[in-house]
């Protein structure tokens, strides 16, 4: 069969067709090309560039790690690397960070060129998708997931501590019946300050019970100043001597729809935590505090909110581990531990409110409680 006669016009440049096809994409993608201690970037499309938020002139020449914002990471930057030289079909899932600075989760695929339809220095076709809505539905179900766990896990103690409390309770009253009349001040004490702490764990049972139960308490105004007060003075007997409590109230708070009980079981299990962040000397500091109306990080602006603030001066924690704290049996102690924030998310949770934890290592932790103003 006869070749057709040449009409003088070059044939196509493979790199041409290449940029062609990835430019018409709407996948973000870009060719990196092997170089000298890794590989560049040769062209990028314009969705690539727009998921970045960089220009062309800011990513041709330079290594896809620069380019997708984590030079820095090391773990990161070995996914990546694994995935340009092996080029699994899975692809790897990597943090990125845009041009602004803010991350999102991307699938990293790779596609290494044909040589015979590529000739030349080896190239390679990487696709980012933006696998992030996937990620935090995945987050959001196994945290689901851990929190039943947890109200089971709950729910199972508090019905075996209830029955251990009833023989308590009994013999307690049994006590009282017959040492109720002398007038020893050891037994009369003993008598009085066994009865308030069973009052107290029957109390703490009840709370537990209705947190597994996932039931919502009743909520009512109650005044966040008086509570932290009467709350720091019986919390001040408990605390160990290296602890320094102190309670700090705001005129004219607005009170907040929220449970009583269950906010004191809140600043109990917080005040806990507290104390084993602290293993030397150092202060808690409890404070009310006022959102104005009309802060759209509210869900209803215009009541505004009010809150209750816990501040240690503990050793604080990594940006991953305050990411991670209000999950169910994360610690960064012994294993077994960590179910303490948890149960405070759920409680406030239930009553309308919100927990906002920061902490940096080594400058302590901040617990805000947030709950909706009555106005």
């Amino acid at each position: 069969m006869a070749l057709p006669p040449d009409d003088g016009s070059p044939e196509p440049r493979p790199d041409v067709e290449e940029h062609a096809v990835l430019a018409a994409s709407r996948v973000p993608a870009f060719l990196v090309e092997a170089a000298p201690g890794g590989g560049r970037i040769v062209f990028a499309n314009p969705a690539f560039l727009a998921l970045i938020g960089h220009g062309a002139e800011s990513v041709l020449g330079r290594s896809p790690a620069l380019a997708l914002g984590c030079a820095e990471d090391r773990i990161a930057r070995a996914l990546l690397d694994t995935a340009l030289a092996d080029a699994p079909p899975e692809g790897s899932e990597l943090l990125v960070r845009t041009r602004s600075g803010a991350a999102f989760w991307a699938q990293i695929l790779v596609a290494p060129l044909d040589a015979v339809a590529s000739p030349g220095t080896p190239r390679c076709i990487v696709q980012v998708v933006d696998v992030s809505r996937r990620r935090d539905a995945e987050s959001a179900l196994d945290l689901s997931r851990q929190r039943e766990a947890l109200g089971l896990l709950t729910n199972s103690v508090a019905h075996e501590f209830n029955n251990f409390l009833q023989i308590l309770i009994g013999y307690i009253d049994g006590l009282k019946r017959r040492l109720g009349d002398r007038d020893e001040p050891f037994i009369q004490r003993a008598i009085l300050r066994s009865t308030d702490a069973a009052e107290r764990a029957t109390i703490l049972t009840r709370q537990l019970l209705a947190f597994s139960r996932r039931i919502a308490p009743d909520v009512r105004p109650v005044d966040l100043n008086a509570l932290i007060t009467a709350f720091g003075a019986r919390a001040k007997t408990t605390l160990p001597a290296r602890i320094t409590l102190d309670v700090r109230t705001t005129p004219g708070l607005a009170c907040g729809l929220s449970n009583p009980r269950q906010v004191e079981l809140a600043l109990t299990l917080i005040l806990a935590n507290a104390c084993e962040a602290m293993p030397g000397e150092g202060r808690i500091t409890i404070a009310t505090f006022a959102v104005p109306p009309g802060d759209r990080g509210l869900q209803r602006p215009a009541d505004g909110a009010v809150g209750i603030t816990v501040t240690d001066t503990g050793h604080g924690m990594s940006p991953e581990m305050a990411a991670r704290a209000l999950a169910p049996f994360v610690t960064s102690r012994e294993a077994g531990r960590g179910t303490g924030l948890a149960i405070v998310h759920g409680l406030v949770k239930r009553q309308n409110g919100t927990v906002v934890l920061d902490s940096k290592s080594g400058e302590g932790t901040v617990v805000r409680l947030v709950f909706p103003a009555v106005v």
